[in-house]
């Protein structure tokens, strides 16, 4: 495993950075880290290490992935008892999205925390069919970002539809690694695109791996705690504590866990009740199939053999390309 290379300081709105250098990962190549946020609680309790992935096309050059911006709260005073827009949590935004090195630099550094980032190319001739595929020969439309209106990125399409980040891709996967595949929400995650996208570009299926009933009930129960407690500490990734004062009377906080939860096991992201995680949690036969991080790498349990990427080792992240660039990726 390498070390956190930091280069420079991202510093514009919030969404946008700017960076003195590009990375060093060659087209085609997968980037891996482990940071902070809601997700990594649950890949600790699966016994897994990377909680995000993206696809590189080159030195200096853009990347691909599949992200998730802070939801909106709900308008008062619903917000007491639901905090969380639940459509914006279903149909999470920006999705699957193009962005320079500026754009990449921030959506990676800008709330600290990150532990670990490294890379993995396999076959470069491979690697690279796959980082030429989606650049190159993918449908998209260009979006204004919201964070600074006079930047762009590019939203890669399917089914004619802009891609959209999907929590209960962590449950289950469905279709998504099939050609020419399908998923509710028509959403997808870090890793399930890649899975998407090395099918894309010839180089064969990515089968999924199901995880035991105990794994899921232990991730459910993470997940839950993880955005509960940075509720409370008002570091989260939804919610200002601050509610819980204007909101006396309510369970704040674990109303937003229950939603969260919720999204990830059942897909019902507007509901606040704990009953329906629960439900998945406490029902022995329940299990999870989806496509992680790790799996993408050939970590751990998951053979290196399943992609192109994980006979690879992981290489140091660097960030030492010329220029500065600027960039958003929401």
């Amino acid at each position: 495993m390498s070390a956190l290379v930091w280069a420079g300081n991202a510093a514009a709105a919030e969404g946008c950075g700017s960076t003195s250098a590009g990375w060093n990962a060659p087209n085609g190549a997968v980037v891996f880290n482990r940071g902070l946020g809601p997700i990594r609680p649950v890949m600790d309790a699966i016994g897994e290490y990377r909680t995000h992935s993206m696809l590189s096309h080159g030195p200096g050059g853009s990347m691909t992935h599949a992200t998730l911006a802070t939801p909106t709260q709900t308008d008062w005073p619903g917000v007491c008892t639901k905090p969380i827009n639940g459509n914006h949590l279903q149909y999470g935004y920006p999705g699957l999205q193009q962005i320079n090195q500026g754009g990449a630099y921030s959506s990676l550094y800008s709330e600290g925390g990150v532990e670990w980032t490294g890379w993995q190319q396999g076959n470069p001739t491979q690697a690279a069919l796959i980082g030429d595929s989606i650049w190159y020969n993918h449908p998209f439309v260009t979006d204004r970002s919201r964070a600074d209106y006079g930047q762009t990125m590019d939203r890669p399409l399917w089914h004619r539809m802009r891609v959209n980040y999907s929590l209960f891709q962590y449950r289950d996967l469905e279709s998504v690694h099939h050609m020419p595949g399908d998923a509710v929400n028509n959403g997808m995650v870090c890793s399930t695109f890649l899975a998407y996208a090395h099918n894309y570009a010839g180089r064969g299926y990515v089968s999924p791996y199901t995880y035991s009933h105990a794994q899921i009930a232990n991730a459910s129960n993470a997940l839950y705690a993880g955005v509960y407690n940075q509720c409370k500490a008002s570091l989260g990734w939804f919610i200002n504590a601050a509610l819980t004062v204007a909101c006396p009377f309510y369970n704040v906080c674990g109303n937003a866990g229950n939603q969260v939860a919720n999204c990830m096991s059942t897909n019902a992201c507007d509901n606040s009740s704990d009953s329906p995680w629960k439900s998945v949690r406490d029902n022995p036969s329940t299990t999870a199939t989806s496509i992680s991080p790790d799996r993408i790498g050939g970590w751990g349990v998951h053979s290196m053999h399943n992609t192109i990427w994980g006979p690879d080792f992981s290489h140091q992240l660097q960030w030492n390309s010329g220029g500065n660039v600027y960039g958003c990726w929401q």
